[in-house]
C-alpha cells in the first residue's frame, strides 16, 4: 500500500511540474527548437556525464576504507546500478541499493555503506552551494532564489556540522544515544543504537586530512564535468543569451535543478528537473523554447547514459532494481 501510495505521489507530481514546464513556452516553437539542434553535440556532452560519474566513483573509494574499499571497476558497477534505481523506480531507492550491494560484494554492513553515501551527498551539497555563491556574484538572483539559497545553506551547513561532531566528537551523540536506549529496552531500540555506532564508524576515514581534501577536490571535479555537459549541448541550440550571461546561467541552472530534484518526484526526476532548469534559465531571459529543449535534451542524455549502463550490469549481476525490496527485507531479518 506504502509502495502504491508513493507511485501515486510521484506521477501526480511529474504531471504537475511537466505542466508547469510546458506552459511557458509555445509548443510549436519548442518542436521546431528540437528539430534545429545540433546533435553532434551530444557525443562531448555525455562523455563528460560518464566521466562525471567515474569521479564520483574515485571519490565514493576515498571515502571508503579497510573492507569496505573496492575496486574502482566494482565501485563503479554498484553506483552506477544505484543511480539507474533512482531513474526506474520512486523513492530514491537508489542509495540503499548501493548500501546492499557494495555489502553484498565486500561483505560490509549497510548502515556503514549508507555513511559514505550521506558523506558524498554532503559534499555535492556544500560545492552546490559554493557554486551558486559565484553565480549569485554575476545574476541578481530572484527572491524566490534567494529563499532557496538560503534554505539549502541551512540543510547543507547543518549536516556539515552535524558531521563535524561525529567525526571528531561522536561521544556528544553517541553518549545521549545511549543512555537512552538503556531505559529504553527495546529490541528495536537497541538496533537502532548498534546500526548509529556502524554509521559513526563508518566516518572515521574522514579524520584524516587527506581523505577530506581528495573527496573535496573529487567533487569540485564531479560538479565541473556535469556543468560542462550542459554547457557543451548549449552549443548545438540557440539560447537567445548574451555572451556574459550564458556560463552564470548554466550554472544556475545545473544548482536549481540539483537542488530542486530534491523534491519526491516520479522515477527519472521527469518533469521535476523540466520545470527547475527552465526556470532558473528564464532568470537569466534564455529563449523559453531554446531552454525547454536544452532540458529535455540533456535529460535524455543523462537518462539513456546511466540507466542504459546500469541495466547492463543489473544483468551482468542476475538482478533487477525492483529486487531491492525483499533484499533489503532478508538482510533486516538476518
Amino acid at each position: 500500500m506504502k509502495a502504491r501510495a508513493t507511485r501515486v505521489v510521484g506521477l501526480g507530481l511529474t504531471v504537475v511540474f511537466l505542466v508547469l514546464a510546458f506552459q511557458r513556452v509555445d509548443l510549436r516553437a519548442f518542436v521546431d527548437e528540437l528539430k534545429n539542434v545540433n546533435y553532434i553535440w551530444i557525443v562531448p556532452s555525455a562523455l563528460c556525464t560518464l566521466l562525471g560519474y567515474v569521479l564520483r566513483t574515485l571519490r565514493w573509494r576515498a571515502i571508503l576504507s579497510g573492507a569496505a574499499r573496492a575496486p574502482v571497476g566494482t565501485l563503479f558497477a554498484v553506483l552506477i546500478m544505484g543511480f539507474a534505481t533512482n531513474n526506474l523506480l520512486p523513492g530514491r531507492l537508489g542509495e540503499l541499493w548501493r548500501a546492499y550491494l557494495l555489502g553484498r560484494k565486500r561483505n560490509v554492513r549497510k548502515s556503514l555503506a549508507l555513511a559514505s553515501v550521506v558523506v558524498e551527498r554532503v559534499f555535492d551539497g556544500l560545492t552546490l552551494l559554493a557554486l551558486l555563491w559565484l553565480v549569485s556574484l554575476r545574476i541578481q538572483l530572484p527572491e524566490i532564489g534567494r529563499n532557496i539559497e538560503v534554505l539549502a545553506a541551512a540543510v547543507f551547513l547543518g549536516a556539515t556540522l552535524a558531521l563535524v561532531v561525529l567525526l571528531w566528537k561522536p561521544s556528544l551523540a553517541q553518549v545521549p544515544i545511549h543512555w537512552i536506549v538503556s531505559h529504553v529496552h527495546s529490541g528495536l531500540a537497541e538496533w537502532s543504537v548498534e546500526r548509529f555506532d556502524t554509521f559513526v564508524d563508518g566516518l572515521r576515514p574522514l579524520r584524516r586530512p587527506e581523505i577530506l581534501v581528495a573527496a573535496a577536490a573529487l567533487s569540485v571535479g564531479v560538479w565541473l564535468m556535469e556543468g560542462s555537459s550542459y554547457v557543451l549541448l548549449s552549443r548545438g541550440l540557440n539560447l537567445n543569451l548574451p555572451p556574459n550571461l550564458e556560463l552564470p546561467g548554466l550554472g544556475l541552472a545545473l544548482v536549481t535543478i540539483n537542488l530542486g530534484i530534491m523534491v519526491p518526484s516520479g522515477p527519472g526526476y521527469v518533469g521535476t528537473l523540466e520545470f527547475f532548469g527552465t526556470a532558473a534559465l528564464g532568470v537569466v531571459g534564455a529563449n523559453p523554447q531554446a531552454a525547454l529543449a536544452l532540458v529535455v535534451v540533456s535529460h535524455v542524455v543523462q537518462y539513456t547514459v546511466v540507466t542504459g549502463l546500469g541495466l547492463l550490469f543489473f544483468a551482468h549481476e542476475h538482478l533487477r532494481p525492483r529486487d531491492l525490496q525483499p533484499a533489503l527485507a532478508k538482510q533486516a531479518s538476518s
